[in-house]
């Protein structure tokens, strides 16, 4: 019973730091303070430049990160995962999203951040913090990234898929900062809740699935 208990412990204690570190983030930012301030101009002065190639990619890269876009992902991923007899997963997967986007909204407008006062090189409307192309992608593809874990056997295979995942957001982010429509901040808060909302999902799934699970083929 106790080594249960710790169990169940264990796995939200990963998602609770992530929780704290967002809330802190969010402070910060709400409070423009002037390490977030100086962290973003440091970023921008690293990152945006007007190199023609580098305004292409970003400018093209960025709609992997559209809501409307993240949004037919998910709904096909949760298909492929009913169909496939992988309800649990299916659940986790529409519940993460659901959690992140929902909570990303109302934080959103509970600071109403503004945009940066730059031209932007594509079109953004909205309050800026936190990113929502930085908290849908993180928490997609860091869905992609358990589900690969939990599903994919071959460890090359699924060593290969985990880093390929793990470049999306990334990308997603940095696209966001190159095309001036958000503060490096915004997309760093948005990578905190992602993850923070991957892992209470994963939380639950593994408290009311995979730990029944285990514990049922430990029985045969």
């Amino acid at each position: 019973m106790n080594k249960t208990i710790q169990t169940k412990r264990d796995t939200i204690i990963p998602a609770t730091i992530f929780l704290i570190l967002y809330a802190i983030w969010a402070i910060l930012v709400a409070s423009e303070n002037q390490f977030i301030h100086n962290f973003d101009q440091t970023m921008i002065n690293i990152i945006c430049n007007n190199n023609p190639s580098a305004i292409k990619f970003a400018t093209t890269f960025t709609n992997l990160g559209n809501t409307n876009v993240i949004l037919i992902e998910t709904i096909i991923l949760v298909i492929i995962l009913a169909l496939c007899k992988k309800f649990a997963c299916a659940v986790f997967t529409a519940g993460t999203m659901i959690g992140a986007n929902g909570y990303n909204w109302i934080i959103k407008h509970a600071i109403a951040r503004h945009r940066p006062y730059t031209e932007h090189l594509v079109a953004a409307h909205g309050y800026s913090f936190p990113s929502g192309h930085s908290v849908g992608s993180a928490a997609l593809f860091g869905i992609l990234i358990v589900l690969t874990i939990l599903l994919i056997k071959n460890k090359a295979v699924k060593t290969v898929l985990c880093l390929v995942w793990a470049c999306f957001p990334i990308l997603i982010g940095y696209t966001r900062i190159f095309s001036h429509v958000h503060y490096p901040s915004d997309v760093v808060g948005g990578f905190l809740e992602g993850i923070a909302f991957i892992l209470i999902g994963y939380s639950f799934l593994y408290h009311y699935y995979l730990e029944s699970q285990r514990a049922q083929s430990n029985l045969y």
